[in-house]
């Protein structure tokens, strides 16, 4: 009984998109008429208008107050959009504006040299952990979200990027099937820390952390693959830091996939 009338809804549920399109524009301020009536249309006009056909007793609210109530939100849409477009239109002037401004203080872009891509790395000046970060990046990126493509490419990339620390373990016939585990021995100052991928008899992956110290085995935990691979950034980082090796392949490598 208290329902709006449908077409009343939709026209209420149109002018408060609008409305909310139009927040941006009206954080930034001004005092002018558009930017008046569309904040006056939110606080007050689209309420009071709903409001005036709610206070009507439900068994008078009848096809002719349903119609009342329908017109009222036909003018309120259209003025709403009117006010809209007045003041997407001034947004845009002023983002020509300073545009204007810029070539005028900087130059036309034809006369600026050209900048590296977003993505691009220096791997001669990039810290460690850029490196590093970026190599995971590149992995996850050829390998798609399959756990198994995931584990064939790591075997790839780690081993290539790290072969004085990846050991890479494969069945079948001589050892030339598909790959079973990768693993990284990444010394630390005072421990080793055995990063591991392992196929799982349901064809899944297996992230493993297992620590050694003083040569011997300590513990091993299984741990999800986002937190493996936010530990392995971090220690792989820095047993880069510390091995000039390691740091001169990767970077050799990073050249070579420009």
């Amino acid at each position: 009984m208290n329902a709006l009338p449908a077409e009343a809804l939709a026209l209420q549920a149109r002018i408060e998109s609008m409305l909310a399109q139009a927040e941006t524009l009206l954080a930034q301020g001004g005092s002018d008429e558009a930017a008046f009536a569309l904040r006056e249309t939110e606080r007050r006009y689209l309420p009071d208008t709903i409001r005036a056909y709610e206070d009507i007793p439900p068994a008078r609210r009848d096809a002719p107050a349903a119609e009342m109530l329908v017109e009222q939100l036909r003018l309120l849409e259209r003025a709403t959009a009117q006010r809209l477009a007045v003041l997407a239109e001034s947004a845009q002037t002023a983002l020509q504006a300073n545009g204007a401004f810029l070539a005028e203080r900087f130059g036309p872009i034809e006369a600026l040299p050209q900048t590296p891509p977003v993505d691009f790395v220096d791997p001669d000046t990039a810290p460690p952990t850029v490196l590093v970060r970026r190599l995971l990046e590149r992995l996850e990126a050829e390998s798609g979200s399959q756990p198994i493509a995931i584990l064939e490419r790591a075997a790839v990339r780690l081993a290539a990027a790290f072969p004085a620390i990846a050991t890479v373990r494969r069945g079948g016939l001589l050892g030339r099937g598909p790959v079973e585990e990768i693993a990284l021995d990444v010394p630390r100052l005072t421990d080793l820390l055995r990063y591991s991928l392992v196929r799982t008899r349901q064809a899944g992956v297996e992230a493993t952390v297992t620590r050694y110290l003083r040569g011997i085995r300590n513990k091993t935990v299984t741990v999800d693959v986002g937190e493996w691979t936010r530990g392995l950034i971090a220690d792989l980082a820095a047993y880069v830091e510390r091995e000039r090796g390691a740091r001169e392949t990767l970077s050799r490598l990073f050249r070579e996939n420009r």
